[in-house]
């Protein structure tokens, strides 16, 4: 039996003290029977806390167990410590620190204004370069000044399903596939790859879309996860409870007393990315993230529809209903969309 101590210091704040003395002086992979000899060693209370959170665990004596695969989880491998680290605090379910808007420096330092204050020196002004443009206008530049963040939605008058189609068809839809081989100097494998409406880090297109749908003219309600390759909507089976928490976490993050029309959450299968880029792969699916918001943005926009992004994801609540561990595929993003209000909030 060997514990890994790369999962331990989550554990530092619910053991108890002997506990968390124990696990602390663990710097690598050791067997128990060495751990055991060990002062201070609290015995069977540490082995059963140990073995319910998946720390403790059996490994093939016929691996190398220096490697994490031996840990029995591939996916782990895929991932750089601090990524996992950042995915697993900047968002809810794995741990009770404070998240979101609460203002934690209010009181300590004054707020950054709104516009940097420029640079010194003489500055070239390009208003009356602007200015003869501004009859000339185009289509995608006044969707660009038109957009805005919806946050109260037209329950009267819900979003439809062709409405929703053509949303997706336009922001998320595989539009054609390719392979190309990873030449490296010992040769390489032939990788896969999907074009999308938006643009993503060496083409990775890691991202997929879960639907909760609340209210859609000629959908059923309920959890749904979007076939970007074959343009389609697939029903997955969510516990009552679970989907209404989804919704009411949206409705929480946008200050609103009801839930979107649809919520649109935003995961990434991490691998695919990470199998490639080191150390930046999470920051990458990020980045890919806000393009992909972004042009759900300006859709809704051209389709007179409301859109708002949501900062905050449960990745708990998400593989309680999926089934999908946390980090093999999980929530990076949320966008709450329907038929907004006239006078919907907005910024």
């Amino acid at each position: 039996m060997v514990l890994e101590s790369s999962r331990a210091g989550a554990l530092f704040k619910i053991c108890n003290p002997k506990i968390a003395t124990a696990i602390a002086i663990l710097s690598t992979p050791q067997e128990i029977r060495r751990f055991r000899r060990q002062d201070g060693f609290p015995g069977v209370e540490l082995l059963a806390l140990l073995v319910d959170c998946q720390i403790l665990l059996k490994i093939d004596a016929g691996k190398d167990r220096e490697l994490r695969a031996a840990e029995g989880d591939d996916n782990l491998v895929l991932w750089d410590f601090h990524d996992l680290l950042f995915h697993a605090r900047s968002t809810e379910g794995r741990h009770a620190n404070p998240l979101g808007g609460v203002y934690p420096y209010l009181g300590v330092v004054p707020p950054l204004p709104a516009v940097r204050p420029r640079w010194p020196g003489k500055k070239i002004d390009l208003r009356k370069f602007s200015a003869a443009h501004k009859e000339a206008i185009s289509p995608l530049a006044k969707l660009l000044h038109e957009r805005h963040s919806t946050r109260s939605f037209d329950e009267q008058r819900p979003i439809t399903i062709a409405e929703l189609s053509r949303f997706l068809e336009n922001t998320a839809r595989v539009l054609s596939k390719w392979r190309s081989r990873v030449y490296l100097s010992d040769g390489g494998p032939v990788v896969g790859y999907a074009v999308r409406p938006y643009p993503s880090a060496g083409a990775s297109y890691e991202l997929e879309l879960y639907l909760a749908v609340d209210k859609c003219e000629g959908l059923a309600r309920g959890f749904y996860h979007y076939d970007a390759g074959g343009h389609a909507l697939v029903p997955i089976g969510a516990r009552t409870d679970e989907f209404e928490a989804l919704l009411r976490g949206a409705e929480l993050a946008m200050g609103v007393p009801a839930p979107p029309q649809i919520l649109i959450t935003i995961t990434a299968r991490f691998g695919r990315i990470s199998w490639k880029y080191s150390s930046l792969a999470y920051a990458l699916i990020l980045k890919d993230v806000g393009v992909l918001t972004q042009t759900f943005y300006l859709m809704a926009t051209d389709m007179g529809l409301g859109g708002c992004a949501i900062g905050s994801t449960n990745i708990d609540l998400f593989a309680k209903i999926t089934g999908i561990e946390f980090h093999v595929e999980g929530p990076v993003g949320q966008f709450a969309l329907g038929r907004g209000w006239k006078s919907g909030a907005a910024d």
